[in-house]
């Protein structure tokens, strides 16, 4: 199917396609690009070093006129992913079409605009609950009838825990604060003694157990008390010395069905938040973009620098019974060259 370029052409409907992707990811709403933030990369694959840490050693004293002893380097063995494909076509129909008939070119072009943009929403969402699963697991694991991914990145498994019997958070009489000092203290030990900078609570159910522990309450009276308010409970974890907490609750659409991007039994320690765009990467990782085989194709007339990310196209065939396809493709994943700066916490059962 030959690209249709009467009203927009690749390099339009791809500006289109970014300016949503950037839209998306400042939403009010939470994005976990805060955490792995989007990094364009020009090719189809990523090397990193797996649980590089920073860890160095001291540097030993030096006498004057000797050479400066050898450091003892990382040794860390390089990883390579090859990046999936997520990708996306919108048909619009013969009936829509010969609704077309009677519309401007401007409605036109605003409909098939329309269409670009749903593509990119239904692509970001499937990177965000990539990144959830990252960020949850320590791994990404993709099982669907086309399709198979399972990759490991070796968070420990002093990492991924659970409240347990007598500790849930469904119980007021819990000590929440002591808990998650004691988890954070966990969290250091895998982090060069680098407390987390940030508590996510993956649902409004968590917070709110936490929130209705028996320690946050204040007594009104003598024998009434009264739940805190919120800014209480942030006052209560600070005084803690734990990092400000966000609840996440962000869900998206897989199969008609609206699931949750993070589980909403657990809270989280991350490391702090940073630009989703941020091209540096986080302390965890990062959303790698990568080059996509159509964005070079000559006819779509992308520039090199421009090309990796998500790019879109509009064809249409000129035959019977045929429609114009607005079609978007990109090549990414969420990678966490440091997976154990990432916690995950089972508080509710």
């Amino acid at each position: 199917m030959p690209l249709w370029t009467d009203l927009i052409d690749p390099v339009e409907a791809t500006a289109i396609a970014r300016e949503e992707q950037y839209e998306i990811e400042r939403r009010r709403g939470g994005t976990l690009a805060r955490f792995l933030p989007n990094v364009l990369v020009d090719s189809d694959h990523v090397k990193f070093y797996p649980g590089v840490n920073g860890l160095v050693d001291a540097a030993r004293y030096r006498a004057f006129n000797a050479r400066p002893e050898v450091g003892k380097g990382q040794g860390a063995k390089a990883s390579t992913i090859d990046l999936p494909s997520i990708a996306r076509t919108e048909p619009i129909d013969e009936q829509t079409q010969k609704d077309f008939r009677r519309l401007s070119d401007d409605r036109i072009k605003k409909s098939v605009e329309s269409a670009i943009r749903r593509n990119v929403q239904a692509i970001s969402q499937t990177q965000e609950i990539a990144r959830g699963k990252v960020i949850d697991a320590g791994a990404l694991l993709v099982d669907e009838d086309n399709f198979y991914i399972n990759d490991v990145f070796g968070r420990d498994g002093a990492l991924s825990v659970a409240a347990g019997t007598g500790n849930w958070w469904a119980d007021a009489a819990v000590d929440r604060l002591s808990a998650l000092s004691a988890w954070s203290d966990v969290y250091a030990t895998f982090n060069d003694d680098s407390r987390p900078g940030r508590l996510v609570f993956g649902s409004r159910a968590a917070y709110n157990a936490f929130a209705a522990g028996n320690q946050f309450k204040t007594l009104v009276g003598a024998a009434a008390s009264r739940p805190p308010l919120a800014g209480e409970v942030t006052s209560y974890v600070a005084s803690a010395g734990l990092p400000e907490f966000e609840i996440y609750e962000r869900r998206v659409s897989i199969e008609g069905t609206m699931t949750a991007v993070l589980n909403p039994k657990k809270v989280y320690f991350l490391p702090e938040p940073v630009d989703p765009d941020e091209e540096e990467g986080s302390l965890l990782g990062a959303t790698y973009w990568g080059l996509t085989i159509s964005a070079g194709y000559e006819g779509w007339g992308i520039e090199e620098d421009e090309q990796a990310g998500i790019v879109c196209g509009v064809f249409k065939d000129e035959k019977v019974g045929s429609s114009i396809e607005v079609e978007g493709d990109s090549i990414g994943e969420p990678i966490a060259a440091n997976p154990n700066a990432a916690m995950a916490i089972q508080v509710l059962q």
